[in-house]
């Protein structure tokens, strides 16, 4: 990245990072009383289930469709010399593994790991057992499977 483009893109990083973080907090999405109340499908029989956040993914992937119709269109993006594509393309069982322990743990705690650092502007009184047991939980899912770039690009293929 030249010192010409790194400015402009410290710039759009930090706007679309204020951007993420504004809609997480204007959509509700970092109060875990109201995630847990969307995820539980047990209360729809009782009314209890709460569909407000649908209001929230549904434009979001949207958005993003649209977004990545766009991008693959372009050489490169705006601020960068190169679109950064994942390198691994395949669903294995620690994909799938680690998918569902996020979402058990997702759904345990109704924080997820992004509103989770939106929520340290706020403090709530249980984030920081929330916060260190995600880095835990991180260092020891390292620990079982290492996460080296050779090793996982060799066992993705």
């Amino acid at each position: 990245m030249t010192a010409s483009t790194r400015l402009p893109y410290l710039a759009t990083a930090a706007l679309s990072g204020l951007l993420f973080g504004a809609g997480l907090y204007v959509s509700q999405m970092v109060d875990p009383l109201k995630v847990l109340r969307f995820l539980d499908f047990t209360a729809i029989p009782s009314g209890g289930w709460d569909p407000s956040l649908a209001f929230v993914i549904v434009p979001a992937i949207a958005v993003m469709f649209v977004a990545v119709r766009i991008g693959r269109r372009r050489n490169a993006p705006v601020f960068a010399s190169e679109f950064n594509e994942p390198e691994f393309h395949h669903i294995d069982a620690p994909l799938v593994l680690g998918a569902a322990l996020f979402g058990i743990g997702w759904g345990m705690s109704g924080i997820c790991p992004g509103p989770a650092i939106a929520l340290i502007a706020f403090w709530p009184p249980d984030l920081l057992v929330f916060l260190v047991a995600m880095f835990i939980g991180s260092y020891a899912g390292a620990l079982v499977i290492p996460s080296g770039h050779d090793r996982r690009l060799a066992l993705a293929r």
